[in-house]
């Protein structure tokens, strides 16, 4: 069993997704939490609402870890209340004196906007550093893809994405068990504002993590 200690708080705008592929990034590449449980502790659980911790959670899958499980609070409880389910509340922490086979300390306060490229989510940049270094960071994962996969990615081109010095985007997608939460979607309503995305250039797709999350 792995520790993964969390302190801080996230920043604005930092969402679960930037948290889980900072700490995908840590563990993956030397198989740290591989075929082992992640367990998440520390006063940083305190300050992720239960959707947020869900956010990171199902995306631990990628770090080749077994499974996960977070110490429970009043948070987890009233969210359970409110879904009609007090009754499976249980109060779980870490026992006095609890030792693990080792640990990561996550400051949640330090962790950026990040990105992941192909092909795997563990190939994480900041979005500053993608930005900042966008031509040559998409030409290494053009060269990884002919070295993986031949002539199949032959005609992958990220680097025409690099428009005068720019990354164009062309495509937005809200989606998947991480992705399509309700605190998710509606973070990106409030952003939109009511206000158009265009046409033509650019197309925004939503999909629900769930049917109640579609009805909500």
């Amino acid at each position: 069993v792995i520790c993964i200690y969390l302190k801080g708080k996230p920043r604005a705008g930092v969402g679960p997704q930037d948290i889980a592929l900072a700490i995908i990034k840590s563990v993956f590449a030397d198989g740290f939490v591989k075929n082992k449980v992640m367990e998440f502790v520390g006063p940083g659980v305190a300050e992720l609402s239960v959707e947020y911790r869900n956010g990171i959670d199902v995306m631990t899958t990628e770090t080749t870890c077994w499974s996960s499980i977070w110490e429970t609070d009043n948070k987890v409880k009233d969210y359970l209340t409110a879904h009609g389910r007090s009754e499976e509340y249980k109060e779980m922490k870490p026992a006095e004196g609890a030792y693990y086979d080792g640990a990561l300390v996550v400051d949640l306060s330090s962790i950026p906007s990040m990105i992941a490229m192909p092909f795997h989510p563990s190939n994480v940049y900041t979005v500053r550093e993608l930005i900042d270094n966008a031509a040559e960071i998409f030409k290494e994962i053009e060269a990884k893809g002919i070295e993986q996969y031949g002539d199949k990615v032959r005609e992958y081109k990220l680097t025409e994405k690099v428009r005068d010095g720019k990354v164009y985007v062309d495509q937005g997608v809200i989606a998947g068990c991480s992705g399509g939460t309700f605190e998710n979607i509606c973070r990106a309503s409030e952003i939109l504002g009511g206000k158009s995305i265009g046409t033509g250039s650019f197309s925004l797709s939503v999909y629900p993590a769930s049917q109640p999350v579609s009805i909500a």
